[in-house]
């Protein structure tokens, strides 16, 4: 089995037919065409003026930067955040900082407004989200260190099945086996939307000790949660007594989450648009390690297993797949 480029025209063809399955009426569609910005893929949601200014971006000291690469666990790490900070009382989390969290879109659904403008005038202090790689993060955060990263790595098979899940609906490839290589291929290639996922882990990693940055697993939150979770808090300067770690586990598994997010779409105007992708997709779903397992056939898995080989030969990270 090889894998596949696809030319710019392909690109395109497969980003409308992800929009359309993703419900994006047709007027909207071009949102997901791609287009590159110093050799990295993005969405047209994400424009070149959009990630040249948030590279530009001016933080602020109690700044918080959630990094991720798409479908690493996101919105679990940021509720994570806002419970430490809440010391796991949920009532006492402000929900009208999570509107255009994330830096470097354009505001939905209108698309017209950049959020970086939205995120600059949110008051202190701010939980910022982004899955743009390091070399487009705020100058200010990485380096100047004014504010503070939490990276957070999820195994390249999981964020794989999950972007599948995501994009394509529950029924995962199934529903439609060209688009599933498609996404299986500019994955292996880095030729998908923000990137390679190998670069993108690696480059935050080695910037991990420069004093204030986090970097944390999604595996090792599923596995050990308060050995994660206590140096985290006191990373953030709201170190956490044991029945405080309690109240934040409790309330950060994915049945909780799944209530409050059922709470904010219910109770909080525009609540749609704070748990759902273009008010269609949860992203919340499932929160396993695992999952890939549904998704590979022997001879994709063979393939990934190859391409991780070569592409991690030199790493001195762990990365859990099971």
């Amino acid at each position: 089995m090889e894998v596949r480029q696809y030319s710019e025209d392909e690109h395109n063809v497969m980003s409308h037919r992800l929009a359309e399955l993703f419900g994006i009426p047709e007027e909207e569609r071009a949102i997901l065409e791609l287009h590159k910005f110093e050799g990295v893929r993005f969405y047209h949601l994400v424009g070149p003026e959009n990630v040249a200014r948030v590279r530009e971006f001016e933080t602020r000291e109690d700044d918080i930067v959630i990094s991720t690469y798409s479908k690493s666990g996101t919105h679990w790490i940021y509720e994570i955040v806002q419970l430490i900070r809440a010391k796991g009382h949920l009532e006492k989390i402000d929900r009208s900082q999570m509107l255009s969290s994330t830096i470097e879109v354009f505001y939905i659904p209108e698309c017209t407004r950049p959020t970086y403008e939205i995120v600059n005038e949110k008051k202190s202090p701010r939980v910022i989200t982004t899955h743009l790689p390091w070399q487009f993060l705020p100058k200010q955060v990485t380096e100047q260190k004014k504010g503070k990263v939490i990276y957070v790595m999820r195994n390249p098979k999981d964020v794989l099945a999950s972007n599948c899940r995501f994009l394509l609906g529950s029924s995962g490839k199934g529903k439609d086996e060209e688009l599933w290589k498609y996404l299986f291929n500019t994955f292996l290639t880095g030729d998908a939307p923000y990137g390679s996922w190998f670069d993108h882990v690696e480059n935050a990693w080695v910037n991990r000790n420069q004093g204030n940055v986090f970097f944390t697993s999604y595996e090792q939150l599923q596995k050990d949660f308060k050995s994660v979770v206590k140096p985290l808090s006191q990373f953030l300067g709201h170190e956490l007594d044991e029945d405080a770690l309690d109240r934040v586990e409790e309330k950060s598994t994915v049945q909780a989450m799944k209530k409050t997010y059922d709470d904010i779409e219910k109770n909080i105007p525009g609540g749609t648009a704070l748990v759902k992708a273009m008010g269609k997709s949860s992203f919340v779903v499932k929160g396993v390690i695992g999952s890939w397992k549904d998704y590979f056939t022997v001879a994709e898995n063979e393939l990934l297993d190859q391409v991780c080989k070569e592409k991690m030969a030199n790493w001195d990270l762990d990365v859990v797949f099971e």
